[in-house]
Order: structure tokens, then C-alpha cells, then sequence
């Protein structure tokens, strides 16, 4: 018989869930790496039996679920997955053959939870995942240096697990669902993005506002404190019933090359290093060389506001680097609020 379960063969499979606690078949492959962590919170009672070794069978507890998963060349079609999962407000496409997809998260009000099902497996049908009720707790995209694909890394938590070989927790529907990877899908590059910083949300379309001849690379991060609901409802299940985002923060992190811009008076160090804080608008903008459609680039539009917290030392090929860390905040008198993004690419939601 030959050997089985190859690394190689794994699979990370995803689909957009209609409703909370209903698993679906998955709808997407997505070239990631990482494994799953499924542990089922096994613990032994702390009882006297007459033994110093253990009697008592270990009891289960509420699971913890998650996934850190990395992709190491994030396209413009894996981009929905990634601002819905973390974002929710079941957003949906527009266009016919390049889709366009806003997110404007609420910041005064509570969006809908977008949840998401996993299947994970290799060539060993019979020892699949199934994971549902799938959010996004972080998620960090990098732009490397020497202008590279960007990757990311996501960190993910789901509120129930089945699988194909669990007699007490049965696949539905059945795993895994027969999907390929596109193996030529358009890549986000760091050498077709612009970092755009202004001191009003209007001007961020300003050619002016371009931090030119500075930004070596980047990291976006996003990260949210979320409250796991479980309810005792007698249906004999630890799952998780519902989400809730108590808070959610996002951080950009860039490295800069010392130009007008970045140092000295009234440059991005100078904002930091203030007797006060000071509003910063972001903009980073990627526009591929690709279309969608015809005329259509894909492209990846996202802005907030942000105020500087931390300054870095850094230094790339023998120069100096100002590495400065800000953190977004929700701008009421703009219609920027705390975060906007556009997602020009072709992935239908029916794929999704």
C-alpha cells in the first residue's frame, strides 16, 4: 500500500457562510501554508482516588479553534477574504467582469460578523476538517524590500469543528469539496504601490501627497479583541453561538529612507515627536499592470487616518532608516471614518 499524507497535498478551502453556525461547501482554494490547531480543552479532574497515578477519565471543555495560516504571494482575488473575514458587513461585488468591492466599516454601530468555513486535508480523504463559524482575530500584510509580492500572515478563529473522520462530530455537508488552485492569479507588488500621507482625507488623491523616494517597505496590521458567545441552549454543544468585536485597531508600520518628507520640520517625524498629536490621513494605493477587464486595472485603494505613536532607528544597504509605527482612529467629521478600501478584481461571489 503506498504511503499516504503528503504535505504537499494539503489543501485550504474557503467559503463565505450564509448564516452563523451553518457550515456550506467550501467555494474557493486559497495557496496558503500553516495547519490548522484543533484542541478540544481535554482536562482531569482534580480528585483523590486512592492513586498517584491517574484514574479518572479527563473531561472536554469549550475548544479552541484556530488557524494561522501564511500566504506567501497574496493576489487581488484573496483580498476579499481578508478584509470580510476581519471586517464583516457582508459585502458584496459589483461589476460584471472586474468586481469592485467597497468596505467602509461602521464604527458607531455594529456591522454584521462575516463567518467563514474551512476545509483543510491532504490526500487522506477520510481525515479532513471541517471548521465553521470562521473570523479573522489579525491579520498582518507586508510589503518587502526591493519592491516584492506582498505577503500576509492571518490569524484565524473558528467556533465549531467536524471532519470526515469523527463518529461524534460528522461533516456537513460532506468534506472535502473538490477545488484546484488558480495557479495564475494576479499578485499585489509593492513596486506598483503608492503610500500617500496628507493632513486632510481630500488631498490623499494629490499627487502631491505621495511620500516619493522614501518607503522601503511596510506592514499593515489589524487586530480585535472579540468576545466568543456561548449560550446554554440544550442543544449539547460547546460551539460558539455568536461574535462580538469589542474593540478592533489597525497599525502601519513604514520604513523610511530621510528625505523632506520623513524628517526634520514639518515632515512625518516631526508630526510624531509634537507637543501634540497629530491627524495624519493615509492612503495606499495598488494598481496592477494587469486588467481585470478591459481598461480595468485590478487595484487595491485603501485609506484612514492615523496618528504616530513610536519612531525606530533602521538602516538598509549602509543608509539610515526612520521606521514610524501609527495607529488608526475613527474620524467623525470625514467621510473616511475609521477605514475605507476599493477591491478591483475578479473574484464573483459565488466563488467566494
Amino acid at each position: 500500500m503506498p504511503v499516504q499524507g503528503f504535505t504537499r497535498m494539503r489543501r485550504h478551502q474557503f467559503g463565505r457562510q450564509t448564516s452563523f453556525g451553518t457550515a456550506v461547501a467550501a467555494k474557493r482554494a486559497y495557496p496558503f501554508k500553516g495547519v490548522p490547531s484543533v484542541d478540544p480543552q481535554w482536562t482531569d479532574p482534580d480528585v483523590d482516588v486512592g492513586s498517584i497515578d491517574p484514574v479518572v477519565a479527563p473531561y472536554r471543555g469549550a475548544g479552541d479553534y484556530t488557524a494561522p495560516l501564511d500566504d506567501p504571494a497574496l493576489r487581488y482575488n484573496t483580498i476579499p477574504l481578508i478584509l470580510s473575514a476581519f471586517f464583516g458587513g457582508g459585502v458584496v461585488a459589483t461589476g460584471a467582469t472586474a468586481k469592485t468591492r467597497l468596505y467602509a466599516p461602521s464604527s458607531t454601530t455594529v456591522d454584521p460578523i462575516d463567518v467563514f468555513t474551512y476545509e483543510f486535508g491532504d490526500d487522506v480523504a477520510t481525515d479532513w476538517y471541517q471548521m465553521r463559524d470562521g473570523i479573522l482575530e489579525s491579520f498582518e500584510i507586508t510589503g518587502p524590500e526591493g519592491l516584492g509580492v506582498l505577503t500576509a500572515s492571518l490569524s484565524w478563529r473558528f467556533g465549531a469543528v467536524g471532519g470526515s473522520g469523527f463518529t461524534d462530530f460528522p461533516d456537513s455537508p460532506v468534506v472535502p469539496t473538490v477545488l484546484a488552485v488558480d495557479p495564475n492569479e494576479v499578485m499585489v507588488y509593492l513596486k506598483d504601490m503608492g503610500l500617500y500621507i496628507a493632513s486632510d482625507p481630500y488631498d490623499l488623491t494629490y499627487s502631491g501627497s505621495l511620500i516619493a523616494d522614501a518607503l522601503h517597505t511596510f506592514t499593515l496590521r489589524g487586530t480585535r479583541e472579540v468576545d466568543q458567545k456561548r449560550y446554554a441552549n440544550q442543544d449539547q454543544l460547546f460551539d460558539i453561538d455568536a461574535y462580538a468585536t469589542a474593540s478592533r485597531l489597525l497599525e502601519l508600520e513604514c520604513s523610511f529612507a530621510k528625505t523632506a518628507d520623513t524628517v526634520g520640520i514639518g515632515s512625518e517625524s516631526d508630526a510624531w515627536f509634537s507637543e501634540q498629536a497629530v491627524d495624519r490621513y493615509v492612503r495606499l494605493y495598488a494598481e496592477s499592470t494587469i486588467d481585470a477587464d478591459t481598461g480595468v486595472p485590478y487595484s487595491w485603494d485603501q485609506s484612514f487616518p492615523m496618528r504616530y505613536r513610536t519612531r525606530v532607528e533602521g538602516d538598509s544597504g549602509g543608509n539610515s532608516l526612520v521606521i514610524l509605527t501609527g495607529q488608526h482612529f475613527y474620524a467623525a467629521a470625514h467621510d473616511i471614518g475609521a477605514y475605507s478600501s476599493e477591491v478591483v478584481n475578479t473574484l464573483a461571489d459565488a466563488d467566494f
